[in-house]
């Protein structure tokens, strides 16, 4: 059989369509990898930029629980450390540092000492180092008005999820998440306040019921 040269001509024509088009969707895909890879890095620098400035800060915070209660109160953070104060609607103490922490109810003088690994108090903490993070412990969500750091591989049995949220442009810490399964915690975090006053009796884990 023989072959035109108009048939020829519509042959590589639709062949030059077909490698342009294909050529298209893989630098589309090509772009829109190198733009999410670059822009990941980028906020994860940004984040760890932002982070350091935290180094020691306080804030106020509002908890949602799961059980539809809500608790109000303030936290100071300064290396690792944490003191969260529970004003309502039950005054609780906690005081974290690496390898101890104090949980004290005041309103029913109760007090217990515990190891803050494998807590939420360590996953949040281990944000603050998050250029040292291994990429298969944390996946970075980046939308419009906010950014999402989700945990992956937690080791506490009771945790299932784990969140800080951050709102984009001007960063901004904004919120921590955790839960299990049909359960979920927000933190939400606000008046932060950079390198606070903070005395050698704010993370001082002595038994306060002993000590009054």
């Amino acid at each position: 059989m023989r072959v035109t040269t108009w048939e020829k001509e519509r042959f590589l024509k639709k062949m030059l369509n077909f490698n342009i088009k294909n050529f298209s969707y893989l630098l589309f895909f090509f772009l829109l990898f190198c733009n999410t890879s670059f822009s990941e890095t980028k906020v994860t620098t940004d984040i760890s930029e932002y982070l350091k400035s935290l180094k020691h800060f306080k804030c106020s915070f509002i908890q949602a629980n799961p059980d539809g209660s809500v608790s109000e109160g303030s936290m100071i953070y300064s290396d690792k450390r944490f003191r969260i104060n529970y004003e309502s609607p039950t005054k609780i103490l906690f005081i974290a540092k690496e390898k101890k922490a104090m949980y004290y109810n005041k309103d029913l003088e109760e007090v217990h000492y515990f190891n803050p690994n494998k807590t939420a108090f360590n996953i949040f903490k281990s944000i603050f180092d998050i250029n040292n993070l291994s990429e298969d412990y944390y996946t970075i969500n980046i939308k419009q008005s906010i950014i999402e750091i989700s945990i992956k591989n937690i080791q506490v049995d009771d945790i299932q999820n784990f969140k800080i949220i951050f709102q984009n442009k001007p960063l901004l810490l904004k919120k921590i998440t955790w839960g299990g399964v049909g359960e979920k915690s927000v933190f939400s975090i606000y008046n932060i306040e950079k390198e606070p006053i903070i005395s050698k009796k704010t993370f001082n884990m002595a038994h306060p019921l002993i000590n009054n």
